[in-house]
């Protein structure tokens, strides 16, 4: 049964760090909607639990910062989180970002 979408995502590859009640994990967000995210991580999490998050988005001064997001599914070593509190400026930026508002750039190139 293929997942109802209900909000755009973004398709994205920049790093993650998140933290649930007894551990620290790190990933990649696999793509990014105003109401959550997919990561791929070597750390195993469980459905249902909760997590604060440090999206590592290129470009951007400071991480996305995500209060409190709840583990909604787990695929193996992917998972998809929903966003429950975030920042009212990072809220903002999440919204301009998932409508191509702000350019998603790609990690730096070496010029060698």
């Amino acid at each position: 049964m293929a997942k109802f979408r209900y909000c755009e995502r973004v398709q994205t590859h920049f790093p993650v760090v998140f933290a649930g009640e007894a551990y620290v994990g790190e990933g990649t967000v696999l793509n990014v909607s105003v109401p959550g995210c997919a990561v791929h991580s070597r750390k195993r999490v469980q459905s249902g639990s909760y997590l604060e998050m440090r999206m590592l988005v290129p470009d951007t001064t400071s991480p996305l910062r995500v209060g409190l997001a709840k583990v909604r599914w787990c695929e193996g070593r992917r998972f998809g989180v929903e966003f429950i509190q975030m920042p009212g400026e990072d809220q903002v930026y999440l919204g301009r970002l998932v409508k191509n508002e702000v350019p998603l750039a790609l990690p730096p190139r070496s010029s060698a």
